[in-house]
């Protein structure tokens, strides 16, 4: 009895590990879609921050549901040369309290539309 409850509390243990990583790779590409998003829709509007980030949020709210992203911040910026750039970065969740928190920094860069060329 008791060697078969510690066999299932490994078993649960590995599948919340598993769980786990499944998770973070799916926020990992959710922000990935997310910055590459924005970066393209603040290119498009002429190298707008206020369309990049509109959209980096509206993206983010529709991929990463509820507290998940809430410690993930995605900021935009214009760089020179005439290109989009937004950044994720912050903490991911774990789903068992000793499996530490995944630090996460995702960057997606765009070319703005009627940016002189060089």
């Amino acid at each position: 009895m008791v060697v078969g409850a510690a066999g299932i509390a490994i078993l649960l243990a590995i599948f919340a590990g598993c769980a786990n990583f499944v998770l973070d790779e799916y926020a990992k590409g959710a922000l990935r879609t997310a910055v590459d998003e924005a970066a393209q829709a603040g290119a498009a509007a002429g190298g707008s921050l206020q369309a990049c980030q509109a959209e980096a949020e509206q993206v983010q709210r529709g991929l990463l549901h509820g507290s998940f992203g809430a410690d993930v911040t995605i900021t935009c910026q214009v760089l020179a040369g005439g290109l989009m750039l937004a950044t994720a970065s912050g903490d991911l969740p774990s789903l068992l309290p000793a499996v530490p928190h995944l630090q996460v920094s995702v960057s997606g860069l765009s070319v703005v539309q009627g940016a002189p060329a060089q």
